[in-house]
């Protein structure tokens, strides 16, 4: 199963997709999680991992003839089940080339097939063959966002994407609240006619990422803590049900 994570950079893509990964993986999935932004590296960093130039996603996703993806796949030790792809820790320059499609679309269908579930920490940007491959080769799909006037105006924007590439259907809305926690319709998103997942403000969340240990993989958790980690497992449960819309 593909799933991807996409949303205007800054929404909390990446701190969701590494929860998310890592739920999956104490639920048993063998998991994959793809750090898809082409500037830089990042998702490894929620991880505490520092990857090396050898095992960056650029070398595999720059194949012309054959791809062994399992070249850039690094199992997090804390967590078997989990495996994590990105860019190294010095790259940043991938966002100077052209990936091709047919190259993305070869590297998605051979990680899914080497795993049971995989996450795509998409790139925000509407020409990038990565992000853009997952959102239509993907079971589903979990658009970010939170309240804020920039946010709502990235997804009105994105209202003709989705419709050209037909992912309603698959397409879930998370919004991820802010300290202010402001009504869930100042997070409306493409007219989704669906139930909208609200992630809860935890600070521990935020302050996980810096700490390289996912907020999922600590110990304890206060009121809020809780809150979240019921949330997340929401978001979860719909993954795991089978069909487009999560139903039966």
């Amino acid at each position: 199963m593909l799933i991807s994570v996409w949303g205007k950079n800054g929404a909390g893509k990446s701190t969701i997709s590494a929860n998310l990964a890592c739920w999956l993986a104490i639920k048993g999935s063998r998991t994959a999680l793809v750090g898809a932004n082409r500037f830089y590296g990042a998702i490894q960093h929620y991880f505490g991992l520092d990857l090396g130039p050898e095992q960056s996603l650029r070398n595999v996703l720059s194949e012309k003839d054959s791809m062994d993806i399992r070249r850039c796949f690094v199992e997090y030790g804390q967590l078997k089940a989990l495996s994590v792809a990105s860019l190294s820790n010095e790259d940043d320059v991938i966002g100077r080339q052209r990936m091709r499609p047919e190259t993305a679309a070869r590297f998605l269908e051979l990680t899914d097939r080497s795993f049971e579930r995989t996450i795509i920490d998409c790139d925000e940007s509407t020409d990038d063959a990565l992000s853009m491959l997952s959102l239509v080769m993907s079971d589903k799909v979990l658009y970010v966002t939170k309240p804020g006037v920039q946010f709502a105006v990235f997804a009105r924007a994105c209202e003709s994407l989705v419709g050209g590439l037909r992912i309603e259907d698959k397409l879930r809305v998370v919004c991820n609240a802010d300290k202010r926690r402001q009504e869930l319709s100042d997070c409306g998103a493409f007219n989704v006619k669906k139930d909208i997942f609200a992630l809860p403000y935890c600070r521990d969340v935020e302050s996980s990422g810096d700490a390289g240990k996912p907020f999922m993989l600590a110990r304890g958790a206060g009121r809020r803590g809780s809150r979240y980690r019921r949330a997340l497992g929401e978001i979860g449960l719909w993954l795991e049900k089978p069909g487009a819309d999560g139903q039966a």
